[in-house]
């Protein structure tokens, strides 16, 4: 076969494929459906639904369009699907669960998570970080931070919607633009967070709180007057 053939032959087999993907949806009665369930601003081809078809899952077996309309329309996000780390704090006494151990930055392969630890206002080690800094565009998504912190601090969140017109400052994440609450990670994660081990895992982080509560307060427990040495009777 020519190379001229072969070049016409692809081009066919590609429209075949073209022709029918339509004729598919067409029979199926899908051809003017959204594939993201979201109604769009400009709509020619509105059907009674109002944007309320179900979202389509594309995998093996799909057929026909799954071209989705981002933004106007989204797939939704599985719950095992990760982006950045976070650092979360607990609702209930806004307790940051970052000790500052430094863990997570000898772990990351790219190096690109560093921290410094705060200092009580006598010059103490405190074991809660005073700057901890993420730059997003070296991080390499791997989760190996959040699977290696001790005292489940850190965890991935599913946020891809990054980018903006500015590299250098934006794209560096400060603790508070990496702080998320309980409340947000059990909702993201609602499987992850009902699990036996999360469970198990949020225990420990409990009694491990203590402890450093229970050390803090013996550390700035004013110390007790000495007693007075016992005089000797006089002969």
């Amino acid at each position: 076969m020519g190379m001229g053939q072969g070049v016409v032959r692809g081009h066919l087999i590609t429209l075949r494929r073209f022709l029918l993907t339509f004729w598919r949806d067409a029979r199926a009665g899908n051809m003017f459906k959204r594939r993201g369930g979201g109604p769009q601003i400009l709509d020619f081809f509105r059907t009674p639904a109002g944007g309320d078809e179900p979202t389509i899952v594309q995998d093996s077996r799909t057929d026909g369009l799954f071209t989705v309309e981002y933004p106007d329309e989204r797939l939704p996000v599985y719950e095992r699907f990760r982006v950045l780390p976070v650092l979360v704090y607990d609702d209930e006494d806004g307790n940051v669960r970052c000790t500052s151990c430094n863990i997570c930055a000898k772990v990351c392969p790219p190096q690109c998570i560093w921290m410094s630890q705060a200092k009580s206002p006598k010059g103490t080690v405190v074991p809660l970080p005073e700057d901890f800094y993420i730059d997003m565009d070296v991080c390499m998504n791997c989760g190996l931070c959040a699977e290696y912190c001790p005292f489940d601090a850190i965890k991935m969140d599913q946020n891809f919607e990054l980018s903006n017109y500015e590299r250098y400052q934006s794209h560096i994440y400060s603790l508070q633009d990496l702080l998320v609450s309980t409340e947000y990670y059990a909702k993201t994660h609602p499987g992850d967070w009902a699990s036996n081990a999360e469970v198990v895992e949020r225990g420990k982080v409990a009694k491990k709180k203590d402890q450093r509560l229970q050390k803090a307060l013996g550390a700035t427990r004013p110390a007790a007057p000495a007693k007075p040495a016992p005089q000797k009777a006089k002969v």
